[in-house]
C-alpha cells in the first residue's frame, strides 16, 4: 500500500469511525431520540383516538364525546408539531457538529502530513475531501440516523397496534415487508460503489477547476483556454455520467419502495372492507388500520432515501477516513533529544534520497556546514539541490544516511523544535492573505519591531514598502498576488531573518530580483546572518559568491568543492555550470 495514497476504507470500518463522532454529540442525540420516540407515540395515538371517535361518538351512542375527542386530537397534533421541530433542530445541529469535527480532523491532518503526501495528491483533490466529501456525511449522521430509528419505531409500534386490533389484517399488511427488505438490500448493494465513484469524480473536477484558477496567467498567456475548458468539461461530464448512473439506480428501486406499501393498503382495504361490511370489524377499527398504513408509507419510503443517503455518506467518509487512518505524519521519537545551546553545525553523512515515484536523487552526500559559515549548493537543474536542502527542516527523511543538526540526527529531535531552529526560503515563496506586518512576523510573532525593520533593510523590503498603499499594514493578496515575484522573495527572506533561527536554508532566494537589488541583498546578507549556519542554492554566480564555500552536485553526488574563487580558476564543473557568467568574472 502506498503510504501517502491508501485505498478507501470498507463499509464496516467507515461506520466504526463515524459512530464515535456521532456519539460525541450524545446530548443532542439523546434529545433527538427522545423526540423521535415521543413523535412515534403521538403519531400512533392520534389514529387510536380517531378510531374511538368514530366507534364511540359518531357511530356509537354517546355523541357528547365528539368534541372532547376532537380537542384531544388537536392538542396532540400541536404537541407533535413542537416535538418534530425540536427533533429536526437537534438532528441538524448533530450533522453540523459532526461535519465541522470531521473537517477539523482533516485539516489538522493536512498540517501534519509529510510533503510526500502533497507531491502525490493534487490541491483540488485535497480540498474536495474536506468539502464535497463531507456534505453527505452531515445530512446522514444528522437527519438520516435519527429518522431511520424513528421509522423503525413507527413500524414496530404500528405493527403492535395492528396485531392487537386484528391479527389477520396485520398479517396481510405485512406480506409486502419481505419484498421491501429484498428491494432495499439490492438497492444498497448497487448504489454504494456508484456513490464512491461519484465522490472520486467530484474530486477530479475540483482539481481541474483549481488548476485553471491557480494557473490562469499561464492559461491566458499561452492561449490554452480551449484546452482547459475541454479538460474541465471532460471532468464535469464524468461527474454527470456517474451521477446519472446513480440516478438511474435510484429511479429503478425507490419507486418500488413507495409502490409496495400501497399494495399492502389495497389488500387491507379488500379484506378489511369485507369484514367491516359483514360486521366483523368496526368502522373505527377499519379506519384505524387504513390510517396507520398510510402513516407507514413515509417511514418505508424514508428508509429507502436514508439508505441512499447513507451509501453516499459512507462512500464519502470512507475516502476521508482512509487518509486519516492510512497516512502517517513524519514519525517522532517517544523520547526526543533536545538541541544543544548555541550555534548549530549541519552535517550530511552518506545521505541517499529517493522520491516514492522516481529514481534516486541523492546518491551518497557527505557535507558539513559550520556555524557562521555560508555554504552554496550548486548544480544543474534536477541535480538534487532542493531535495538536499529540504532534508534539513525534515520535509523528507533520507532513504539512507543521516542529517545531523548540532550533532543530533534530525529524526531524533522534536519536530516543532527542529522547525523553530531552521528558517527556510523556498524557490516559490508563499505569503498569506494577511497584512505584510503579519507575514513578516509569521516565524516569530513576539519579535521586536526594530528587529523586523533591520531584517527588512537587509532583505530589501524597506526599498518598496513605502510604495504600498498602507505600508506594513497593507493586506497581501492570496499567495502575495499584489506583489511582484522579486518583492515576494524579499519578504520571504526578511521573514526568515526575523525568525532568528540558528540555521538558514535559502533555496535560490534571489532568482526573481533584478541585478541591482541582488547586489544590495548580497552586500547586506552576510552581516545579517553572522553567527548562523547558512545553506544557500542559486543559479547566479553573484548569489553563490556570497558563500564561504561552494559544492557542486551532479547526478546526486558532490563532484567539486572549495572556495568559489578557487573553483572559478580551476575551470571544472563549477566554471562549466555558470558558463559565460563565470568567464566574465
Amino acid at each position: 500500500m502506498n503510504p501517502v495514497d491508501p485505498p478507501d476504507l470498507p463499509l464496516w470500518q467507515t461506520m466504526r469511525h463515524l459512530y464515535p463522532l456521532w456519539r460525541e454529540q450524545w446530548r443532542l442525540v439523546s434529545v433527538g431520540l427522545a423526540c423521535a420516540l415521543a413523535f412515534t407515540g403521538l403519531s400512533l395515538t392520534i389514529p387510536i383516538i380517531v378510531q374511538r371517535t368514530i366507534d364511540d361518538a359518531i357511530d356509537g351512542p354517546d355523541r357528547s364525546r365528539l368534541v372532547p375527542y376532537l380537542i384531544a386530537i388537536v392538542v396532540i397534533a400541536a404537541i407533535r408539531f413542537w416535538v418534530n421541530f425540536t427533533r429536526r433542530y437537534a438532528t441538524s445541529r448533530i450533522g453540523i457538529a459532526v461535519e465541522a469535527r470531521l473537517r477539523s480532523m482533516l485539516y489538522d491532518g493536512y498540517l501534519r502530513y509529510p510533503r510526500a503526501f502533497y507531491d502525490r495528491h493534487a490541491t483540488g483533490e485535497v480540498i474536495s475531501r474536506a468539502t464535497n466529501d463531507i456534505y453527505p456525511v452531515r445530512y446522514f449522521v444528522g437527519w438520516g440516523v435519527v429518522q431511520a430509528i424513528q421509522s423503525v419505531m413507527m413500524l414496530v409500534g404500528a405493527a403492535i397496534v395492528l396485531c392487537l386490533v386484528n391479527p389477520l389484517l396485520a398479517l396481510i399488511a405485512a406480506v409486502v415487508m419481505p419484498p421491501i427488505a429484498v428491494l432495499t438490500y439490492v438497492f444498497a448493494h448497487r448504489v454504494f460503489p456508484i456513490s464512491r465513484e461519484v465522490q472520486r469524480r467530484k474530486g477530479h473536477l475540483t482539481e481541474a477547476s483549481d488548476e485553471a484558477v491557480v494557473g490562469i496567467e499561464m492559461v491566458q498567456a499561452f492561449g490554452r483556454e480551449d484546452d482547459v475548458r475541454d479538460r474541465f468539461h471532460g471532468r464535469a461530464e464524468a461527474v454527470r455520467h456517474e451521477t446519472m448512473r446513480q440516478a438511474s439506480v435510484e429511479a429503478r428501486f425507490l419507486p418500488g419502495l413507495i409502490f409496495l406499501p400501497t399494495l399492502g393498503i389495497a389488500a387491507v382495504l379488500l379484506v378489511g372492507g369485507r369484514q367491516a361490511i359483514a360486521g366483523d370489524l368496526t368502522i373505527g377499527e377499519f379506519t384505524l388500520f387504513v390510517t396507520l398504513l398510510l402513516q407507514l408509507v413515509w417511514p418505508l419510503e424514508s428508509l429507502g432515501w436514508i439508505i441512499n443517503l447513507g451509501q453516499r455518506a459512507t462512500a464519502a467518509a470512507s475516502r476521508s477516513f482512509a487518509w486519516l487512518d492510512g497516512i502517517e505524519p513524519l514519525p517522532e521519537r517517544p523520547e526526543p533529544v533536545a538541541l544543544p545551546k548555541g550555534p548549530l553545525p549541519v552535517r550530511f553523512e552518506s545521505v541517499r534520497f529517493t522520491y516514492q515515484s522516481g529514481s534516486e536523487v541523492l546518491a551518497g552526500i557527505d557535507l558539513e556546514a559550520a556555524p557562521g559559515e555560508i555554504v552554496a549548493v550548486c548544480g544543474p537543474t534536477g541535480a538534487g539541490k532542493s531535495s538536499l536542502l529540504n532534508l534539513v527542516p525534515r520535509f523528507y527523511d533520507p532513504t539512507e544516511g543521516h542529517v545531523l543538526l548540532g550533532g543530533v540526527d534530525v529524526r531524533d529531535l522534536p519536530l516543532a523544535e527542529l522547525r523553530r531552529s531552521v528558517a527556510i526560503v523556498t524557490q516559490k515563496p508563499v505569503l498569506f492573505s494577511i497584512r505584510l506586518r503579519d507575514n513578516l512576523l509569521a516565524g516569530r510573532p513576539d519579535a521586536d519591531w526594530s528587529e523586523v525593520l533591520d531584517a527588512c533593510e537587509a532583505a530589501g523590503v524597506s526599498a518598496f514598502v513605502d510604495e504600498l498603499p498602507d505600508g506594513y499594514d497593507t493586506l497581501i493578496g492570496e499567495r502575495g498576488v499584489n506583489l511582484s515575484g522579486g518583492q515576494r522573495q524579499r519578504v520571504a527572506l526578511a521573514r526568515a531573518l526575523v525568525a532568528d533561527a540558528r540555521v538558514l536554508v535559502l533555496d535560490d532566494p534571489m532568482s526573481a530580483v533584478d541585478t541591482e537589488t541582488e547586489r544590495h541583498l548580497v552586500e547586506h546578507l552576510r552581516p545579517a546572518v553572522r553567527g548562523r549556519t547558512v545553506l544557500i542554492s542559486g543559479q547566479r554566480l553573484s548569489t553563490v559568491l556570497v558563500a564561504d564555500r561552494a559544492v557542486v552536485i551532479r547526478d546526486g553526488r558532490i563532484v567539486e568543492e572549495g572556495l568559489p574563487e578557487d573553483l572559478l580558476r580551476a575551470g571544472g564543473p563549477f566554471t562549466e555550470l555558470f558558463g559565460e557568467e563565470a568567464l566574465a568574472a
